[in-house]
């Protein structure tokens, strides 16, 4: 029996998009493997930072030196990325870019015939939607399902709108009919994914619409989102987190910077007001919901004085988690261009201490529910604990009698904390 491995890295969509190679694996009579050898192994790569790329590469290659009678592809954004150079740079028998994840099998089949290298990149531009559908995700019980990809934003940072392509969007009905599928599965909690899931527009229904279909036409207990932009938080999305409890008391949604000087040359679409007035309504609408962020330090012409802003602004939203990164050139981007980069050892430090306000705010937003009954989805059983998600995203681990994937009321304690 042939034997494959999938390693996927970067984001949800990423994580959605294995989950249909490795259905398709499965459907074909391939056996997946529960170690580092198999016949076939996929690296599903990400190319959002340096770090990411060189991570990708270092696993390709890793897999070829582990696994020199198998058979290796790499697909995805690191791929799209560095076409160019792509054949020095790693040794894969097939090469992939963005487009035809769902096909892998097909390329598989063609290689095994021929023999031949296989290598296919796409002008992501000019792409459509690629349908593809999951009915069960075998590696979290929090479902994940890709409803758009692509983005227009073009901050000057990023590298993503020319790997991943502009924006479209899943069919609504779709949508609909694979949530239920899921449902039906057993999954309690699907989180909707996206490059920038808030551009969400199938036929003219927008992502408001589409929570709302899903309120209504399905039994999903738990709505959650991969991540928001504040410009997108309209006041139909502010109104289902007001009046609908099974969307969940959680968004992630990108700072970048909380110095407005900063998010201007990011070619970010607010300023920190506009953010903090939208926090504070988010807060009006559900006042314990929980925001976590995304933060880059040390981009170029970055002073201290703008790094304490951001600081800062942080501590004043309370977020209860910062995830942050330390600005990375990227080659093809504006800010790849800027003068004024800041040294790394600077870069490192500021990346220590936001992160250590972030340890901060988790404790202090997890400690105003001690003693509080909140619910709680087990998703693992590991070292002698349950552990799970609340709706606001409190990592517990629990003690006592539990069953995977089912939903528990439980009274927060602090022993529960997970950091």
């Amino acid at each position: 029996m042939k034997t494959f491995l999938i390693k996927t890295l970067g984001c949800k969509v990423n994580s959605y998009e294995s989950e249909v190679i490795r259905s398709s694996f499965i459907n074909n009579g391939y056996v997946e493997s529960d170690n580092d050898n198999a016949d076939i192994c996929i690296v599903n790569t990400c190319t959002v930072t340096n770090t990411s790329d060189n991570k990708s590469k270092k696993i390709i290659n890793s897999y070829r030196k582990n696994n020199p009678n198998a058979i290796i592809i790499a697909v995805g954004c690191f791929c799209q990325f560095r076409k160019d150079e792509i054949n020095n740079l790693i040794d894969a028998d097939i090469i992939l870019g963005n487009k035809d994840k769902s096909k892998i099998i097909d390329y598989l089949n063609d290689y095994i015939l021929r023999k031949e290298k296989i290598l296919r990149f796409y002008d992501m531009s000019s792409q459509e939607f690629e349908d593809m559908s999951v009915n069960h995700f075998n590696s979290h019980h929090r479902a994940f399902i890709k409803i758009e990809d692509g983005c227009n934003n073009f901050c000057s940072y990023c590298i993503i709108p020319f790997v991943r392509g502009r924006v479209r969007s899943k069919d609504y009905e779709k949508v609909i009919n694979e949530v239920n599928s899921l449902v039906s599965n057993g999954h309690k909690e699907v989180v909707l994914s996206g490059i920038h899931t808030g551009q969400y527009n199938s036929d003219g229904k927008r992502l408001s619409d589409l929570i709302n279909g899903l309120l209504v036409n399905t039994n999903i207990e738990r709505i959650r989102l991969s991540s928001v932009e504040i410009v997108e938080l309209d006041i139909d999305m502010i109104n289902i987190i007001k009046n609908e409890n099974r969307f969940v008391s959680h968004l992630h949604i990108p700072l970048q910077s909380g110095c407005d000087k900063i998010l201007k040359l990011m070619n970010r679409r607010y300023d920190t007001n506009y953010f903090l007035d939208k926090v504070n309504e988010l807060r009006s609408a559900r006042e314990n919901i929980a925001l976590s962020t995304d933060v880059i330090v040390g981009f170029p012409g970055e002073t201290e004085e703008d790094f304490i802003e951001t600081y800062n602004f942080c501590k004043k939203i309370g977020f209860t988690k910062i995830h942050v990164f330390p600005y990375s050139d990227r080659s093809g981007t504006v800010a790849s261009k800027m003068s004024n980069k800041i040294d790394n050892a600077i870069k490192k430090d500021r990346v220590r201490r936001l992160s250590l306000l972030s340890d901060e705010l988790a404790e202090e937003y997890f400690k105003s529910f001690i003693d509080k009954k909140e619910k709680v989805l087990i998703e693992e059983y590991k070292d002698g604990y349950y552990y799970g998600f609340t709706s606001n995203y409190l990592y517990l681990k629990l003690k006592g009698n539990y069953k995977i994937n089912e939903i528990y009321d439980v009274v927060v304690k602090m022993e529960m904390f997970v950091k």
